[in-house]
């Protein structure tokens, strides 16, 4: 099976999960204590994809490997 096929059969909870994830990122600073947004913005933005059918190959493989990086502690999403 594809990487977009199992991504897509499992989107709810990938993308409850992917917008969760986005939010650890909030608030992110710098050495210097400045706020930084890039990380938020792009799972936030990988998240915004998935909902609305784009994702090309390479943000199938990056939602893959923030799935992975989801699950690191605790397995919260099943691939099925």
């Amino acid at each position: 099976m594809e990487i977009s096929e199992i991504i897509e059969k499992n989107k709810v909870e990938i993308l409850d999960n992917l917008f969760e994830w986005a939010e650890t990122f909030d608030w992110e600073l710098d050495e210097d204590g400045e706020r930084v947004l890039d990380s938020y913005d792009f799972v936030f933005g990988l998240a915004e994809k998935l909902d609305k059918n784009i994702c090309s190959y390479k943000d199938y493989e990056d939602i893959l490997f923030h799935i992975e990086q989801i699950n690191y502690l605790e397995t919260k999403i099943i691939l099925e």
